[in-house]
């Protein structure tokens, strides 16, 4: 029997491995990431455990490897089979409390595989953990494998090229070109702008700490409502950065600077797209302010927007798919500095933001068993050492803030979240 064919990295790919072995070379895990399903019962585990050696069988490259094979990088398939892990909570302690710090102790060992998956067990159901290096997937690719894992029809699943190769094989040499200049000039317009970041420590041992913050229905269409106010109703995201922006200047960032830049991913697959399962399908964008801007609320939703519309009528959000695409022929090294660095030397990002958007499994919920929340984590460079990712189960808002520790002081970050809360609602903070 042949071995199954390496799968190369598209640009996308490596652009988050480089981040990865940014973050390796820190002392970290690596560019890991954890979708934590909250179940209302333990699903059928056997059944769990077969399609997880289906998803082994069907898609070789859930358990291969990364090698450098010529000037690119591709994943290697072992063959490798993927065990559920099974943990169970204390009977005796508080099941929220202990869920989550076995999430964590998970998620802050190290790791050789590419994606494992982990139940978690306590008295009234459990989580159910994905966690995967991001090279392998991005956040919504997440959410397709966890579909593929729970459906009654796991033969519609089909592999496909990359959509990222198939929207550069659309434009002539000369339009790339242009998309080129247009998103080079655009960065530098990025880099120009000194971010101010939620620490000041930028070495030493790290371990990854989360806090998640859920809305009930009432506050989640509050917010959702005044999101649409602001921002209108293809802004959400930039509703969550204007906020966010906010809290972090009203509460005063550690290392105070210019600004504020968050870079923010578009996905390239249709909303509820089935394929393609594996492999990074993003563009990238940012959104930027200066902190006069960002004291002035109603004028700061205006600017993210203002600047939103004119990124997509220019067709920025696709022209850094031929940077991308450059990218991939750089050494790791050289290629993180243009991605992380600005002018000044300085760390580009405030801190990093994913929105996964609505992820509803209400009908059926996961093999037969109600989802009823869920929650996100990655490992992220330091700096920023921060993190804010962005979900909704069956239209009730999470958000799920991943730091470093020591790196981002934990009273700050309490403070951020409280001042969060009250941009998120319009309301008073007390």
């Amino acid at each position: 029997m042949s071995q199954p064919a390496p799968l190369f990295f598209n640009p996308a790919d490596y652009f988050t491995y480089v981040l990865d072995q940014e973050i390796r070379e820190a002392g970290m895990p690596g560019g890991y990431c954890g979708f934590a399903l909250h179940l209302a019962a333990e699903p059928d585990l056997a059944q769990l455990q077969q399609r997880l050696d289906l998803l082994v069988e069907r898609f070789p490259v859930a358990s291969a490897r990364i090698e450098r094979l010529g000037k690119r990088h591709a994943w290697l398939p072992t063959g490798q089979r993927i065990l559920l892990e099974r943990h169970q909570c204390e009977a005796t302690v508080d099941a929220a409390a202990e869920s989550q710090r076995i999430q964590l102790r998970i998620f802050n060992r190290p790791e050789t595989l590419p994606l494992t998956l982990h139940w978690i067990a306590h008295n009234s159901g459990g989580i159910l953990l994905l966690n995967w290096n991001h090279p392998l997937l991005d956040a919504r690719g997440a959410k397709i494998l966890l579909d593929f894992l729970g459906s009654e029809r796991p033969d519609s699943f089909k592999e496909s090229a990359s959509l990222i190769g198939a929207k550069l094989a659309q434009w002539s040499l000369w339009k790339k070109l242009w998309l080129l200049l247009k998103a080079k000039r655009h960065n530098n317009q990025a880099n120009s702008l000194d971010s101010c970041l939620p620490t000041q420590l930028e070495h030493g041992p790290q371990t990854l700490g989360l806090k998640v913050r859920c809305y009930d229905n009432e506050q989640s269409k509050r917010i959702a409502k005044l999101a649409q106010q602001h921002t209108g109703m293809a802004g959400r995201t930039l509703y969550y950065l204007g906020c966010f922006m906010r809290a972090m200047e009203l509460v005063g960032p550690p290392a105070a600077k210019a600004g504020y830049c968050i870079p923010y991913a578009f996905n390239l697959r249709r909303q509820n797209a089935p394929t393609p399962v594996f492999g990074n399908h993003v563009g990238c964008l940012f959104a930027r302010a200066t902190r006069e801007q960002v004291r002035d609320r109603k004028a700061l939703f205006e600017h993210l927007l203002a600047e939103h519309r004119q990124v997509v009528r220019e067709e920025l959000d696709f022209a850094y798919l031929p940077l991308m695409w450059l990218g991939q022929w750089l050494e790791p090294a050289k290629y993180a500095k243009f991605l992380r660095k600005q002018h000044s030397g300085g760390e580009l990002s405030s801190l990093w933001f994913s929105d996964v958007g609505d992820l509803s499994w209400a009908k059926n919920g996961f093999l037969g068993v109600p989802v009823t929340d869920m929650s996100m984590m990655c490992w992220m460079t330091l700096p920023p050492g921060l993190a804010m990712l962005i979900g909704q189960v069956n239209g009730r808002l999470t958000l799920s803030y991943n730091y470093l520790s020591p790196a981002i002081d934990e009273a700050w970050l309490e403070a951020v979240i409280t001042r969060m809360d009250a941009e998120l609602l319009e309301s008073d903070p007390g």
